[in-house]
C-alpha cells in the first residue's frame, strides 16, 4: 500500500503537522504513524476513515490517486520543505479546508437539498396616514451566574448502645426497646482496635468523635449491619487475630455457647464463650476455650458493649496437626518393611 503511505505523509505535511501532531489528530500512536509512512504496516479500515474525515478526501481516493500529482492550488505547500512555523504550532481546532477545493473534481459529498429561500418583501412606502410601528426586539436572557456547589457534612455517627437494663417484679420482666441507631448502609467499613488501644477504648467507647478516628478497613462478605474488630489476646486461640464483632443491641439476643467480644466495667475488653443467666441470677457467664483461663460471671449492670464474632483472620498460620490417618499409614508401611526383612 505505498500509495497511502505516500498520500498519508503528503497530507500530513501539506498541513503542517509533525508526526507527533498528526498521531494526536487520528487517535493514534506516533509509531504507528511513523510505521505507516515508511511502509512497515498498513493502516486498517477505521484509520483510513479517520484520516479521510480529517483532511475531507475519500478513501477511495487515498488508496488509489496519487495525490502529489494534483497542483491545481497555487498556496499548495511543497511536499517535502514545509513551513518551519507551521511544523512547530499546534493542530487547530477547525478542520483544514484547503484540500476542499483541490479535491472537489474528483470528490463531492454527498448534497442535502436546501428550503426554499423567501424572497424579500419590497419595503413599503409610508403615506401620511400610516402609522409606523417600532419592532422591539426580544429580551435577553438572563446570564446564568455559578455558584459553587455547597460541599454536604458528612452525618455525625452514633455510637450504638447496648440494652444492659433487666428488672423483675411480680413475675413480669421489663426490657428496654433495643436502638436502631447503630446500623449502618456501609457494612464492610469497618473500624478497629489494637492491643495497645483497649484502655482508651475503655474509656471513650461511646465518644463519637473518638470512633470516627479509628482506623478502618473494608470487608464486603458479611450483610448490613455494625461490625467493630478488636485485636485478639492470649484469651483467643490465635493470638494476635482481629475478631470481627457483630454489635449486639439486648441482652436477650446473647445466645449460650457463642464466641463474644464483651466490653465490661472492672473487666475490660474479653473474648468469651458466653451462657445468658441474666433470667436467673441477672449475670452473664463468661468462659474461655484455654483450660488455663478460669470461667466468671460478671453483672449484667457492668456490660458496656457485646459484638458476636462473626469473623476473624489472623497473620499468623496455625501450626500443623499430626493427622492420625497419616501415623496409621506410617505404621502399616513399617510393619510391611519388617515383614519383608524376615522372609
Amino acid at each position: 500500500m505505498s500509495i497511502v503511505s505516500d498520500n498519508m505523509k503528503y497530507l500530513r505535511k501539506l498541513h503542517g503537522m509533525t508526526q507527533d501532531q498528526f498521531a494526536r489528530r487520528m487517535g493514534i500512536k506516533r509509531a504507528s504513524v511513523g510505521a505507516y509512512e515508511e511502509q512497515r504496516a498498513n493502516p486498517n479500515i477505521d484509520v483510513l476513515k479517520t484520516m479521510s474525515k480529517l483532511f475531507n478526501v475519500s478513501v477511495d481516493d487515498l488508496l488509489k490517486k496519487d495525490l502529489r500529482k494534483i497542483r491545481e492550488t497555487p498556496n499548495m505547500l511543497p511536499m517535502d520543505k514545509p513551513s518551519p512555523a507551521s511544523l512547530i504550532a499546534e493542530p487547530k481546532e477547525k478542520e483544514p479546508q484547503t484540500l476542499a477545493g483541490i479535491f472537489e473534481q474528483f470528490y463531492t459529498p454527498p448534497s442535502t437539498p436546501s428550503p426554499p429561500r423567501s424572497q424579500p418583501m419590497p419595503p413599503s412606502i409610508p403615506n401620511s396616514n400610516s402609522v409606523i410601528t417600532p419592532v422591539a426586539e426580544p429580551p435577553k436572557p438572563p446570564t446564568p451566574v455559578y455558584q459553587p456547589p455547597v460541599p454536604k457534612s458528612p452525618p455525625m455517627y452514633q455510637s450504638p448502645t447496648f440494652n444492659n437494663t433487666y428488672e423483675n417484679s411480680n413475675g413480669t420482666t421489663i426490657v428496654q426497646a433495643p436502638p436502631n441507631d447503630y446500623e449502618k448502609a456501609a457494612p464492610q467499613s469497618i473500624q478497629y482496635v489494637r492491643q495497645s488501644q483497649l484502655k482508651e477504648y475503655l474509656e471513650k467507647y461511646n465518644q463519637s468523635e473518638y470512633i470516627r478516628r479509628l482506623p478502618t478497613f473494608e470487608f464486603p462478605l458479611l450483610p448490613n449491619a455494625s461490625y467493630r474488630a478488636f485485636e485478639a489476646g492470649d484469651d483467643f486461640t490465635y493470638p494476635g487475630s482481629f475478631l470481627i464483632g457483630q454489635f449486639v443491641g439486648n441482652w436477650y439476643d446473647i445466645a449460650d455457647s457463642k464466641l463474644y467480644v464483651l466490653v465490661a466495667r472492672n473487666l475490660g475488653i474479653v473474648c468469651r464463650r458466653v451462657y445468658n443467666q441474666v433470667k436467673i441470677k441477672g449475670t452473664l457467664l463468661l468462659s474461655s476455650d484455654k483450660v488455663t483461663i478460669p470461667t466468671f460471671e460478671v453483672p449484667l449492670k457492668d456490660v458496656l458493649e457485646v459484638w458476636e464474632i462473626k469473623a476473624f483472620f489472623s497473620a499468623v498460620l496455625p501450626e500443623p496437626t499430626v493427622s492420625l490417618d497419616h501415623l496409621r499409614h506410617l505404621v502399616n508401611q513399617m510393619q510391611e518393611e519388617l515383614n519383608r526383612i524376615k522372609k
